[in-house]
């Protein structure tokens, strides 16, 4: 019997400080949020694990959620929530629907909350909510080239800004030369920005030589940019920047030959036209300018159409030359335009020399007519041979 009420004795001593230091501990994690990280301007998904890890029972268990900036609760969404009793090692979850503002910060932030087990006595809660941009980008503003002239240095400027919300490092800008006839010139095809803060402008620039075998036209430039935004993430795209190589047109007229001599006569003159350039010409029209020292006997607008640099064509005109000037200036007219479409007007003047009787015999233009002297000589002869004849 005296063993036991010992027993009993022992039991209860052992119970009584168990259940005189039993309490419910409330532990509130976040088991996610949606996005993440959550963005400027956007909504958020808050889900989080509200648990009882004590050893009595949550009788009034309350948890208000009291945002601050950069967050904010819509009207209709309610910020307390009313659990009621949690017991030990249950748990209960919860979900907040919660506005980012748009001009929110990069980076962590803290969203409050409190809760209270019987609405007298509240502990404090923050929970960190990553913010960060969907794009954090660095944008292109405008670029700038020099003239572009095959054989010749150019430079590029580039106008780069930082659009993201939070600085951006480690940019890196490369020129991706490999399919276009451009070379780096004294220096690299690329260039480091280390630091750019929010807002930021920044001018790089490029000096390249232009290979002397490049055709004129637009040259699209790859540039490759990469860089990190404020939260480590890394960012790598491409665009694009055109540089129009092109050089001025260089064409000239040459007369060829002509049976145009003397004054008062038709003949055709026959003209080189040559692109001593180093573009290529496209729809080239030549046209011969009414004069009065000469009648046009042919269309005065002759089409040639395209002329490869370092090539040449022929045209022809006829005329009848009514003046007796020594000299006689043939104005053409020249349209076309270059490889780049740009349209081009230009006129060019060949002179036409006009030769006399005797300017033509002085340089062998025409030979001398001998035939009369031989008749003379056979007649000569012949009344020689009949007088001899007849005497003897």
């Amino acid at each position: 019997m005296r063993i036991k009420l010992l027993s009993l004795v022992i039991i209860c001593s052992l119970l009584m400080p168990a259940y005189a230091d039993s309490y419910a501990l409330i532990s509130i994690s976040t088991l996610k949020y949606e996005p993440s990280p959550a963005q400027p301007g956007k909504y958020l998904h808050l889900y989080l694990n509200v648990e009882n890890v004590g050893t009595a029972n949550a009788n009034n268990l309350i948890v208000v959620l009291e945002p601050n900036y950069p967050f904010y609760l819509d009207e209709s969404e309610n910020a307390t929530r009313n659990i009621g009793v949690l017991e030990p090692s249950k748990n209960a979850l919860i979900d907040y629907k919660i506005r980012v503002a748009g001009d929110a910060v990069e980076g962590d932030n803290e969203l409050k909350l409190r809760y209270s087990t019987d609405g007298n006595t509240w502990i404090e809660k923050k929970i960190t909510i990553t913010i960060h941009t969907l794009d954090a980008n660095l944008a292109i503003k405008n670029f700038e080239s020099g003239s572009a002239i095959p054989g010749k240095a150019t430079g590029l400027k580039i106008a780069i800004k930082n659009e993201a919300d939070s600085y951006l490092r480690d940019i890196n800008l490369k020129l991706d030369l490999s399919n276009v006839p451009f070379a780096p010139l004294n220096q690299t095809e690329e260039k480091r920005i280390y630091h750019m803060e929010s807002g930021e402008e920044k001018t790089v620039e490029f000096n390249l030589l232009v290979l002397p075998d490049a055709d004129s036209e637009p040259y699209k430039i790859p540039l490759e940019i990469s860089y990190y935004d404020s939260v480590g993430q890394k960012y790598e795209k491409t665009n694009y920047i055109t540089i129009t190589v092109s050089s001025k047109p260089d064409i000239i007229i040459n007369l060829d030959k002509s049976t145009l001599l003397t004054a008062n006569q038709q003949g055709e003159i026959t003209l080189d036209v040559i692109n001593k350039g180093l573009t290529k010409i496209k729809f080239l029209t030549v046209s011969l300018e009414e004069n009065d020292n000469y009648e046009l006997l042919s269309p005065s607008t002759i089409y040639i159409g395209n002329l490869e640099p370092d090539d040449y064509n022929t045209i022809d005109f006829k005329l009848y030359i009514n003046s007796n000037a020594k000299e006689i200036p043939l104005k053409f007219t020249l349209k076309y335009r270059d490889n780049n479409n740009v349209a081009y007007n230009e006129e060019k003047i060949v002179n036409l020399r006009i030769y006399s009787e005797k300017e033509l015999k002085k340089y062998n233009f025409v030979s001398e007519n001998y035939m009369i002297y031989i008749v003379v000589i056979i007649i000569i002869i012949i009344i020689i041979y009949f007088k001899f004849r007849k005497k003897k």
